[in-house]
């Protein structure tokens, strides 16, 4: 992170490294993610009306995925030719991009807790009510498009030494840099992986006793969710750690990186919506 695919130091600074390697994997997640994302939602269309909060909160992974990955067009092309939108354009499709990651992160979170409580405590996840439901959700939007509003501060155009202009995070000291790196470090990485493996370990200990094949189902999906999540966002954050401790950085690295985390938008319909039954 620093977001790192929208990097600190710059949104893709021009290098073969980062031609080759991220803008086919930014293109790959866009063409498989955005169809996949759409479907989706056309999908969990038809089950909004049974009451069940999992639809209402996989359609809420669905648009924020979404979000994330219909912008992926510009990165690319400001990844090889440069920033030409302006600054204001800058700012804005840097705070979407947060916004939606912050969601998407938070989304898969909530889907954690919210299975732990209803299969463990039904009756207090019962008394939350369509409201309480709604209050979830609401939640996640406002709190991750203050998240996100950082983008909107430190986002800046500026030529860089290949002589292109660049949409990157411009901090004017060390102690900026590092307070964002923080709070991206834990509010995507370390608060989301324990949950999950929390909330999730606790469910598979309750699952085990049950030789249910949709219990087994959901055994496996929690496997891949755990997985996937530490795949791709384990580089992002090992990079952000060591931009917290060290002055050097790379523009490869963090845009690499960035890169991969990008995977999980695309990888998430296939994981959540369509074992929408089995949740």
């Amino acid at each position: 992170m620093e977001y790192q695919n929208i990097s600190n130091s710059s949104l893709f600074a021009r290098t073969s490294v980062e031609e080759l390697v991220s803008s086919p994997v930014l293109g790959l997640c866009c063409a498989l993610g955005v169809p996949g994302n759409i479907a989706v939602l056309v999908m969990l269309t038809h089950h909004l009306k049974e009451g069940s909060f999992t639809p209402k909160l996989m359609l809420s992974l669905a648009v924020s995925d979404l979000l994330s990955l219909i912008s992926l067009p510009v990165w690319i092309y400001a990844l090889l030719r440069g920033w030409v939108f302006g600054q204001g354009l800058c700012k804005l499709f840097s705070y979407v991009v947060y916004w939606s990651l912050y969601s998407s992160v938070l989304s898969v979170t909530l889907l954690s807790v919210q299975r732990y409580l209803q299969v463990l405590y039904p009756q207090r996840w019962a008394k939350l009510g369509q409201k309480g439901q709604k209050g979830l959700i609401f939640g996640i939007w406002t709190s991750s498009g203050a998240l996100a509003s950082h983008a909107l501060y430190f986002r800046n155009v500026k030529q860089k030494k290949d002589m292109l202009l660049h949409c990157y995070q411009d901090y004017t000291n060390k102690q900026e840099q590092v307070a964002v790196l923080l709070v991206e470090t834990l509010v995507m990485f370390v608060v989301p992986l324990f949950s999950l493996l929390f909330f999730y370990l606790r469910l598979h200990q309750r699952i085990s006793q049950s030789s249910s094949f949709k219990s087994h189902r959901l055994t496996k999906l929690a496997v891949r969710i755990v997985v996937v999540f530490f795949i791709f966002s384990t580089p992002c954050m090992i990079n952000n750690l060591v931009l917290m401790a060290l002055s050097w950085e790379s523009d490869v690295s963090n845009n690499v990186t960035g890169a991969l985390f990008f995977i999980n938008s695309c990888v998430n319909p296939f994981l959540y919506a369509f074992s929408a039954r089995t949740l």
